[in-house]
């Protein structure tokens, strides 16, 4: 199970958090990915995370407009870091209780995160899954843009992928507006353009077969 993944900017790599553990990947060509560095515990290879005591991560995001920014939650807690050149610092020391930083997220309900994506052609709002329900937040006035809605209802791509939930959401590198959506032991392929309308454009399959270098240890 993927619990959460960050593209790292500029670069054809991700890191990919699965329980306490976490990797650095290097896709060399659609489908096929070599491990770069990892698998490790996070405690150990994220000094801002281990200094927070969050031994796993529920959900990484990067801040929108900066991409080099990330939210990463855990809990009920979440931090704010800064990734430069693989070392990680605080950007606000420490971390959070989600109620100091996202009061109109905890309020809908959404007092932990299983995943959240940065809303194409926005640089001020993010989406947010939590079981089976998702909420789009202004991170610039924090407040919700929209009521919280079944994924069913919103994400037509992801049911048709068969998942009720989310686990991960990032971008595929070299395809814009296209997205690896994990949840459990299998991933799928969504389009997702600045109207907020989402295609499945490839089917579910086990993570096993599209990230060969995560078999052994997600």
């Amino acid at each position: 199970m993927v619990d959460a993944a960050y593209r790292v900017p500029g670069k054809n790599e991700y890191y990919i958090f699965a329980g306490r553990h976490y990797g650095r990947l290097m896709m060399t060509s659609p489908g096929h990915d070599d491990i770069v560095a990892g698998p490790k515990m996070i405690t150990r290879g994220w000094n801002t995370l281990n200094k927070c005591g969050f031994g796993a991560v529920n959900t990484v995001v990067p801040v929108p407009a900066h991409d080099d920014q990330l939210f990463v939650f855990f809990g009920g807690r979440y931090v704010h870091i800064k990734l430069d050149n693989y070392d990680d610092s605080f950007v606000v020391d420490g971390a959070q209780p989600m109620e100091s930083g996202w009061k109109a997220l905890v309020h809908a309900g959404f007092d932990t995160v299983d995943a959240a994506l940065r809303v194409p052609g926005s640089d001020t709002d993010i989406y947010f899954f939590r079981g089976l329900h998702y909420v789009r937040m202004n991170c610039a006035t924090g407040k919700l843009t929209g009521k919280v809605t079944p994924i069913k209802t919103g994400w037509p791509s992801v049911v048709k992928a068969g998942f009720d939930c989310v686990d991960a959401m990032v971008s595929v590198i070299d395809r814009p507006g296209h997205y690896y959506v994990f949840y459990g032991s299998q991933y799928a392929v969504i389009g997702l353009d600045n109207a907020g309308h989402d295609t499945l454009v490839s089917n579910a399959k086990p993570i096993s077969e599209g990230w060969m270098s995560l078999d052994e240890w997600v």
